[in-house]
């Protein structure tokens, strides 16, 4: 395949099977699969994680765990992680109280309507709550990422 590096192809597939995966983990738990899992962010695995997981064992497997391009793969790989874990569930946890606040202010909103007829409802969206990931998410992706691209990597070589 010289069409596409091993590296890359590893993340690619990395990251797909993650999502693919959560519609497979949701149907087990939550004993209903929803499509637009497939799309979404947070869940188990972090595909974030499995991707950068994927990237950083090929590069480490085709060009050695001792080179500067893996060294620069693992630190991506890190900085990912610790996002997924503290930024962005923390984003998340903001989305949740925001949401509640969204919700009361709807419901003074209806209130203020029933008694002034002329004002309009006023529209506010609901913020996305799962944009970031557990420890164990983050965890099971990046052993995800790291068993898929060694998979690859038999088939690749």
């Amino acid at each position: 395949m010289d069409f596409i590096s091993y590296p890359l192809l590893a993340a690619i597939i990395g990251n797909l099977s993650a999502q693919f995966a959560k519609a497979l983990v949701q149907g087990i738990t939550k004993r209903s699969i929803a499509p637009d899992v497939i799309f979404a962010s947070g869940g188990m695995p972090s595909s974030h994680s499995a991707s950068v997981a994927a990237l950083a064992m090929a590069v480490g497997l085709q060009d050695g765990f001792d080179s500067s391009l893996f060294a620069i793969a693992l630190t991506l790989t890190g900085v990912v992680a610790y996002d997924a874990m503290g930024v962005r569930l923390a984003a998340g946890k903001h989305a949740a109280a925001l949401n509640i606040l969204v919700q009361e202010f709807k419901e003074l909103a209806e209130l203020a309507k029933e008694n002034r007829p002329d004002k309009g409802m006023i529209m506010i969206r609901h913020f996305h709550e799962r944009i970031g990931h557990s420890v164990s998410e983050v965890l099971a992706g990046l052993a995800f990422g790291a068993a898929v691209a060694y998979g690859v990597f038999k088939v690749y070589f």
